[in-house]
């Protein structure tokens, strides 16, 4: 008897849980962030696991740079990952996305060296997570997904459709970048990328983190 109540309860705090994220989907599809904003930010006082609440943060983080506050981004980032740094694992995410996050909104900031900082770290902490768990059934949203879209929305619980809605990038309508993508070669794609992660690891190592990070930034477009 006591078994099948908290499989109510389960249940239903799971269908609470799909309702908000629905509805705060809907208003990103508005473009209405702030009131997102709003409602994840009274969503966080009901959680509990430091998973949950770290990916809240993430969503306003992103919903944060979207609007150009970029301070109150970097503080949601910066939340995300304090209580991500509680978990060992998370199943269904990368922890390279709160990192990466914030190192668009500091680059935006002009903190040139927290940017690439962040972005090191980003992709230190990647390496490490497919190092470790490399099965081929262990699939995880990560920072690449969200540049690239590489992800079916459909499959996603509602919590995850959030972020990928909150973490889509617009591109520019007039990107040379993306329109050369277009014309080259897988080959030519990884050759590019791989000369301007030489480019920053060389302007690293000289102190010139702007260079550094505008270089990874760039690298990332051929994605």
């Amino acid at each position: 008897m006591i078994t099948m109540k908290r499989e109510k309860n389960n249940m239903k705090i799971l269908d609470d849980s799909s309702a908000f994220y629905n509805e705060v989907v809907n208003l990103i599809d508005l473009d209405n962030y702030d009131y997102a904003i709003k409602s994840i930010r009274k969503y966080i006082n009901t959680l509990k696991s430091p998973d949950d609440i770290a990916l809240a943060y993430l969503n306003c983080g992103f919903l944060n740079d979207k609007l150009g506050d970029n301070t109150s981004a970097i503080d949601d980032f910066s939340k995300s990952i304090s209580f991500e740094d509680e978990l060992e694992i998370i199943n269904q995410r990368s922890k390279d996305i709160a990192y990466s996050g914030r190192s668009n909104s500091r680059y935006k900031n002009q903190n040139y060296k927290g940017s690439i900082e962040d972005k090191r770290n980003a992709k230190k902490i990647r390496l490490l997570e497919i190092e470790r768990f490399s099965e081929p059934n262990n699939f995880k949203i990560d920072y690449k997904n969200i540049l690239l879209g590489t992800f079916i929305e459909i499959d996603l619980v509602p919590k995850y459709k959030t972020l990928i809605k909150a973490s889509r990038i617009q591109n520019s309508k007039y990107d040379l970048i993306a329109d050369y993508k277009k014309v080259i070669s897988n080959k030519r794609k990884d050759e590019v990328i791989k000369k301007l992660e030489f480019l920053s690891e060389s302007k690293y190592k000289f102190g010139d983190y702007k260079a550094s990070i505008r270089a990874i930034r760039r690298a990332e477009k051929y994605y």
